[in-house]
Formats: structure tokens, sequence, C-alpha cells
């Protein structure tokens, strides 16, 4: 090779040719050294102009420079209040407690610092007579700087701040108020701030040092940009030039904006190490397969295996010593060290026995898992186990004389109407987005698939409780053979059984059980939409050079679809849309990973080629549309529009503030004096604090469902924070997820439709309506007990396989505590539910019954629980409002002609409404009188014993 050659630059990574590749090669390239200098040099340059920053106070990105909390405890001291709109242009801002501080970070080594605060104080209605403004006090990295004091209006307040007093990395400004006020909102406020401005001096024939982080995240940014680009533009030289100019606008922004580069160049770095880990997947993949043949098979991973069942085997025997109060934990404290022999000996016993012991116990353990895994014994299993569990819910459900609350009544309140011929029509008002005519109107909240399922039942039986919740039996016993039948062909007939077991027995599917929800039946149909539409396609090996390979990607040619299962899933997916509108999110999943399975890719420039691979896809779009087509047409001819919802209303409202404000007034109508039906706009208006912590709370919360916990809280279970527990718990959760790792190498397609399914759907809970309830994630059930159930028995057989099957009871006394880990911690929540929650509804129950004997048909009940009061009364009913306004409550009252008042038990308003009901009771004037009170009836609320008391009073009759 010559020189000449020798020394051109490279058109390939790495640069020198001929060099070795891989992670160090990229060290020795003189452009990655390059770009490092150039970085290096340019965040210099950058700090050699004097800082300059603005940073508007209340809106978004402020909370980069400053802690904000609604909290009034003590932790929440020295932060600042939650960002409010500012009079009735539109600005933002926040108030400070009487202590509050702003950090500003990366200034560097500059000169005397020029900071502008735009401040104002209390309003001059909020002074006492002869009172002035406050002190307030202006401390940087603690040494006091500045004084002033606010006027009622906005003002600009300036302050020179010595280069001594400053830090390079980070200048921490501290106000303290001198006193705080509260007014007619009770939170402790300082003083108003919506702006900070800083700007440095000039320096003169001097050399500013650079603050140290942010120039080493500039240097680090630039070697990451230039690695990203290389890999994947493939031109070394475009890359660098890119990086270049990358590095350039990252320390222009230095020099411009410096605390918010300084802030936000963490957060470029983490992305850029997204955009290399992306660029390089392949090989990261590439080594996590690596990784899992290494450590999935061979000898380390029977050591792994062998150490956890030896671990497993002392806990249980240590948990059985302390519940059982043998001697062994006593003569070990008293004999150690010696009882640490007798204790290694006693484990080798036991091993010896379980392991090896006589020759018949590894042949029993093998043949119970045999016979698991048959086609009649796990038949006969499933069939025991769904009919004595159906039966103990059928006889609760005996038992339970409630359909349940809110939108559960609601569904079986419709149910009723169907069967009476009356349609889709309820007789109760729930909310106050509009004033109707009267109590009666076409149900509009819920899907009104369920109603359907029920109707037939009230037709045989009458309009009972216990015929309202047949079809949910039925949903049941459906969805746990359809679980069976997927996990057998996915897998074998262990993992089917064992998931099917799983869900059947689940408390979350035990309260779906016992009322009239519609969820039940979404599960259902989600799970079979999905899973049949996972097993209609079906792919052949691409044959290279005569070896069958299942890595290379099969044209369109070799997908081969069974047009009964799509069908199938097509009028699943139909029913899934029907059963709850939400259920189109995750056909637009499904639609997706089919299209991406079509192979249309390969035939964008051959129209009918392309139509014919997407001819599937139209097929079972059409089909499941033409389902939900009777549902759009009746939402257009009622209501104006395809969807409609109160719940479009609900959403701008749910999760920024408390859930009883969905009951308040809204509309303007009759002079009620209501802000007005709630849009996206209002996110404005709850400003981006609230908006941003309710996101937080939803992800936390889908978190919290579907990964596992860090910590065991199974045993919290029956607690008031139980719905924030993982949905298999604990070791459920651990084990979905090691089993969607296992699926990673034989099951990616269904991994791929599984997150495309459920990812919309998520992301539509968490950014537009609410994830904090389990429910709403029931539909993912199946399938994390599936993988679950798949990781249980592959761990089984990993064990089982070692020691040529010996250690085959030890694996299957292992999977079978693992089962009832799963199960065991659904029966206390159940017995407590059957137990004490009949008593919650007996008296409400009482009141509506004596309602309905005593009180004419037209009368109108105002209640907290108007569903369940139509369900028992058969009365029209009017939700008690939100509203602590005399007036708007008495002008509701009149427009719908309320003449009775409950005062339920179950469920009760919010406090304010609570006062305002004492207060209009107690008005004489009023003529309000006591119609009927229940006995006292005792019940436990909250793990408290007390009593409960319904009264029900009567109103005056208006005209």
């Amino acid at each position: 090779m010559s020189t000449e050659t020798a020394s051109r630059p490279s058109t390939t990574w790495p640069a020198q040719p001929g060099a070795r590749s891989g992670p160090l090669a990229y060290l020795r390239d003189r452009r990655l050294i390059l770009i490092l200098l150039l970085a290096l040099l340019a965040g210099i340059l950058a700090y050699q102009a004097p800082p300059a920053s603005s940073i508007a106070i209340g809106w978004l990105g402020d909370r980069l420079f400053l802690d904000a909390s609604q909290g009034l405890g003590a932790a929440d001291a020295g932060t600042f209040y939650g960002d409010e709109i500012t009079g009735s242009q539109g600005d933002r801002s926040r108030w400070t407690r009487q202590d509050a501080s702003i950090w500003l970070p990366g200034l560097g080594d500059s000169a005397d610092l020029t900071v502008t605060l735009r401040a104002q104080g209390w309003p001059t209605t909020a002074l006492p007579p002869d009172a002035q403004q406050p002190l307030v006090d202006i401390l940087a990295n603690g040494v006091p700087v500045f004084r002033f004091q606010p006027t009622a209006a906005w003002a600009e307040y300036t302050f020179r701040l010595p280069a001594s007093v400053a830090s390079r990395d980070t200048l921490t400004l501290q106000l303290h108020t001198s006193a705080t006020f509260t007014g007619d909102d009770p939170r402790p406020k300082g003083i108003r701030l919506d702006a900070l401005r800083l700007r440095g001096a000039e320096r003169e024939n001097s050399f500013a040092l650079p603050a140290a982080r942010p120039l080493a995240l500039l240097v680090l940014c630039g070697a990451l940009a230039l690695l990203a680009l290389v890999v994947l533009l493939r031109l070394p030289t475009l890359a660098f030039v890119l990086a270049t100019l990358l590095v350039s606008g990252l320390a222009l922004a230095l020099a411009l904006a410096r605390v918010w580069a300084a802030t936000l160049l963490p957060w470029a770095a983490g992305a850029l190490v997204v955009v290399l880990a992306l660029a390089r997947q392949r090989d990261l993949v590439r080594l996590l397969a690596r990784l899992l043949q290494r450590y999935a098979r061979g000898a380390a991973l029977n050591y792994g295996l062998t150490c956890m069942v030896a671990a497993w085997l002392a806990y249980v025997a240590a948990r059985l010593s302390a519940s059982l109060r043998l001697p062994g934990l006593k003569l070990l404290s008293d004999s150690f060290p010696d009882s640490l022999l007798y204790g290694l000996l006693g484990m080798g016993l036991l091993l010896l026995v379980l392991v090896r012991g006589r020759e018949g116990l590894p042949r029993l353990a093998g043949a119970i898992v045999r016979l698991i895994g048959s086609r009649r014994g796990a038949l006969a299993i499933l069939a025991l186990g769904a009919l004595v569990w159906l039966g103990y819910e059928a006889w609760v459900i005996g038992q339970l004389p409630y359909v349940g609350h809110a939108d559960y009544a609601d569904n079986a309140v419709v149910a009723r109407n169907l069967a009476r011929g009356r349609g889709w029509v309820v007789d109760y008002v729930t909310q106050f987005y509009q004033l109707y005519p009267g109590t009666t109107r076409p149900q509009e909240t819920w899907p009104l698939l369920q109603p359907v399922w029920i109707a037939p039942f009230f037709l045989l039986f009458g309009p009972a409780a216990w015929a309202a919740k047949i079809p949910n039996l039925i949903f049941m016993a459906l969805l746990t053979l359809l679980i069976f039948t997927a996990g057998a062909r996915l897998w074998d007939r262990r993992v089917g059984l064992t998931a099917a077991l799983l869900i059947l027995t689940n408390y979350l599917f035990f309260r779906l059980v016992i009322y009239t929800t519609s969820d039940l039946a979404f599960v259902l149909f989600s799970f079979g939409a999905i899973a049949l539409l996972y097993q209609s396609l079906h792919w052949r090996r691409v044959i290279e050079a005569g070896v069958a390979s299942a890595r290379s990607p099969a044209p369109a040619d070799d997908l081969r679809i069974s047009w009964r299962m799509l069908v199938g899933s097509a009028v699943l997916t139909g029913l899934m849309l029907l059963q709850k509108p939400s259920g189109a999110l995750i056909a637009f999943g499904m639609g997706l990973w089919f299209v991406g399975q079509a192979g249309w890719r390969g035939h964008v420039r051959q129209l009918r080629a392309l139509l014919a691979a997407l001819a599937p896809v139209a097929l079972w779009a059409a089909l499941a549309l033409a389902i939900l087509a009777p549902y759009l047409l009746r939402n257009q001819l009622l209501f104006g529009k395809p969807f409609y919802s109160t719940e479009s209303y609900d959403a701008w409202v749910l999760g920024f503030g408390d859930w009883e404000d969905i009951y308040k007034i809204y509309t303007a109508q009759a002079g009620l004096g209501g802000p007005g039906v709630p849009d996206r706009s209002w996110v404005l208006r709850w400003g981006f604090d609230v908006t941003l912590l309710k996101l937080a709370t939803q992800a936390r919360a889908v978190r919290n469902y579907l990964l596992p916990p860090w910590l065991d809280q199974t045993r919290a279970l029956a607690d008031a924070d139980s719905q924030k527990k993982a949905l298999l718990f604990g070791l459920g959760a651990w084990l979905a997820l090691l089993g969607a790792l296992g699926a990673l190498r034989s099951r990616r397609r269904l991994l791929a439709l599984l997150l495309l399914a459920f990812g919309p759907y998520t992301l539509f809970l968490v950014g537009y309506w609410h994830a904090d309830e389990e429910r709403y994630f029931l539909m993912m059930m199946p399938w994390l007990a599936l993988l679950a159930s798949y990781a249980l028995w592959r761990g089984y057989d990993r064990v089982a396989a070692i020691g040529d099957g010996r250690w085959a009871p030890a694996g299957l006394a292992l999977a079978c505590t693992a089962l009832a880990l799963m199960i065991a911690p659904s029966w206390p929540y159940i017995a407590k539910k059957v137990r004490e929650e009949p008593a919650l509804y007996q008296a409400d129950t009482d009141a509506y019954r004596w309602l309905r004997a005593n009180s004419a048909p037209t009368d109108v009940a105002m209640t907290r629980l108007p569903w369940q009061l139509n369900w028992v009364s058969e009365r029209p009913a009017l939700m008690v409002p939100n509203t602590a306004d005399r007036a708007a409550f008495l002008a509701l009252a009149r427009h719908y002609h309320v003449r009775y008042l409950v005062r339920d038990t179950f469920a009760q308003p919010s406090d304010a409404t609570r006062q305002l009901l004492d207060g209009l009771l107690e008005d004489d004037e009023l003529g309000i009188e006591l119609a009927y009170q229940t006995p006292p009836y005792p019940a436990v609320v909250d793990g408290q014993p007390t009593t409960l008391v319904t009264r029900v009073y009567r109103l005056p009759a208006t005209p």
C-alpha cells in the first residue's frame, strides 16, 4: 500500500483500512478525536460570552429550575405552589411560600450578574387595615444580596450579584418573605413571580473558566452524535459534518441561554444514547441473544436452579418453623455455631429425599406432570376447577341482593327497559353538562351491548339481580376455555391449564362476575380477537440452500391465512368495539400489526399485488366495522356524532381534581352559572403542574399494574391501596416478565401483536382518560397469565432435567408453590367482599324499597346513587350535584320536580355538598320533612365497625 493511499481519509468506519472493527476501533479514529477537541474548544469559547438567560415562571420548563408542590406539610416547605393563570390576559405565574428557591446551573466563572425578578405582592383586598406589603430577602448561595418590598401591582426588581458569591456550577437564589397571607385561598402565600432574567457583565482582558459539568456533557454529546450518525448514515465524512453542526448549536446555546443549555444537556446526552442504541439495536439484540443462550442452558443454569431450589427449601422450612412454633429456631440460636453444621446436614438429607430418595418419587412427579399435560387430564382438571369455582360464584350471586353501583347498575336498568320495550333509555340524570327536559333520556355514557346480554334472562326470569349476572357466568366459562385452548396451541396444555386457573380464581375477575359490568365480555372478545388473528396467519419457513430458516423474513407468498379464524377474529373485534368503544384503539393496533404481516412492503410499486396483499386486512376491518355500524348510526341520529359520551367531558376533569368534580354543575342554562362544558382548553386552566402530575400518576399506575414490584406487596392485598398492586401479584408479575423474555425467541410476532394492540390503548388511558383503575387493564391479564405460566413450566422443565430427572419432585414442588402464591392472595379479598359488602348496601336498599312502596311512579328522588335507586325503586332519580351553591341546588331541584331527597350511606357527596344539605334540612322555611329512616344496620367501613342509617326526606311539591 502506498503512502498516499494510506494517508487518504477512509470512507468506512473505522477510518484505518484493514483495521479491526469493534468498540475499541471507534476510539482510535481521527474523526472522533477531532470532534472531541472541537467540542472542548467550542464549550470553552461559549463560556467567554457573558451568561444570559430568561425564565418564564409558570410556563413549561420552569420546573427545571425550581421545585413545586401543592402539599402543605413540612416536606414541601421551600417550594413554589403550582402554576396558575394570572388575571384575564392568560399569563401564568407562581406563588411562593414563605421560603422558596431557584437554582441556576452552569453559569461558569463569570463577572458580576444582573438579576431581574418580575413580582407582585399581596392583593389590596388581602391587606389588613393599615398593613404594608411584606419584605422579601434574597440570598445567593446563602449570602444576603438584596431586599425589596413588592407592591400590589406587577413590577420588576433588579439587583446586582457580585461574582464573589456566585458559584461556577450552580447558583441558588433563596427568597424569604417576612410574612404570608391566605385570604379566600387557605394556602399560606408569600409573593407571586412570573419571570426571572439574568445577564452577566462584560469581562475585560480575562479568561472565564467554564463550568465542568456542562463542558463534559458537551464533549460527550459530540462523541455520541458522531458515533450514532456514522452507524445510521454509513458516511463518516457527512456524519462528522453533522456532528460538528450539532456541537456548534449546543455551544451557541451555552453562549446565548446558558442556564437552559446547561440544564438540557443531560437530556440531550440521554437522547443521543437512545439514538445510538437504536442504531446498534441488531448488535445489542445479538448480544442479548448470546447471553440468553449462554445462561439459559447448560451447567450455569443448572447450578443457579439448584441454588434457587435449595434456598426455597430453606425458606419453607424456616416459615414452617416460625408459624408452627417448632423448636428449630430456638435450637439454632442456642447451639450456634454447631447448629450450622446440623442445619446443613438436615438440608442435605432433605435434598437427598427429594432428589434421590426412592426411585418412585421422581417417576411419580413425572407422571403427575404428564397427567397435567395430557389431553384428558388437562380437560378433566379444567372442567373440575371451573365447575367448583363457577358453582361457588353462582352461590355467591344468589346471596347478593344487588347488581353493583354506578355503570354496573346502569347496565341492569337499561336491560330492564329493553325487556319492557322502552329501548336504551334511563330515568335518571347523573351529570350536569346540560339540562334535560326531564329525567327520562337516551342512555349515552356507557356502551350498549352489555344490556343486550342481560335482557333475555330478564324476559325468562324477571328483572332480578341474580338473573342480571348469568351472562357473566357464561362469559367467565367461555373465557376460561378460550385461555386454555390458546395456551395449548401456542405452548402446551400445562401452560393453558395454569393460565386458565389463574384467571378463573383471580379476585379481579371474581368481582367482574358478581357485578353486572361490561368489562368481562370485553376481556373475552378482545382476547379471542387477538388470539384468533394471530393463529389465522401461518408463516412457512424460508428454504435457503436446502436448510429451513426461521430468522429470514418470509415473503408474502409464504404467508398462509386461515379464513375461518380470520372471520372469527373480525366478528370478535366488532363485538369488542360494541362492548366498549375504547376497544377501537386495540383494534387499531391489531390492524397495524396485520398490515405489517401481510407483506405489503414488497408490493408497493405493484398495485395489483399490493391490493391482493391487503385484501385480508380489508376484509377483517370491514366485518368488524359492519358489526359496529348500528352503534355509530344510533349515536349519529340521537347526538349528531358517531361517538358520543359524557366521558368526552369527564376526561378534562378527572385526574385534575377530586372524583366528585364530574358531578359539578357545568351548564349555564337556567341561570345556574356553570363555567361551561369542559374541553381540551381546560388543560391550561388546571395548569402544567397538575397536568404533568396527572400524567405521571397514570404512568405510575401502569407500571404498578404490569411490572413486578421490588418488594412483596401481596400481604397488603386487603388494604385500601390494593388497587395499586401488580395484577398477578409480585411473583406472577416476575414470571410474566421472564415469560416475555423467553417468548422473544419463539413468539416474537405474538409479542409484537400484543405491544401494538395494547400500546395505543395504554397511551390513551395515560394521556386522555385515567389509568388508575385496574379494570382498564384486565384485557391484558390473560396474556400475562399465559406468559407467567409459560415461564413457570419452562422453569420446571429445566429443574426436572437436572440429574436425569431426579430433581423433578423438587421442581414440581416449586411450581406448585409458585402457583399457590399467585392464586392464594385473591382469597382474603374475596372472603372479605362476600362477608362485608352486602351490609354496605342494606340500608340504602331498604330506603329504596320504601320509596317504591310509598311514592308515586313519577316522583323524582335526589340521591348520590341514582343508578341503584332507580334499579330498586323504579323511580326517576337525580344526582345530588357537587356544589355549595344553595340557589343552584334549589334551581335544579325545581327544574326536575324533585319530591324526595335520599341521604345514602354507600357513597357520599363532597364535604361542601354535605354541609349544604345539612343547612337545607335545618331551614324550616323550605318545608323539608323526614319521611322515612331505616333501622341502624351494623357494617364495617374502612376496617372500622359502624352502623349505617339511610334517611328519606320529602320536599314540598313544585308546580
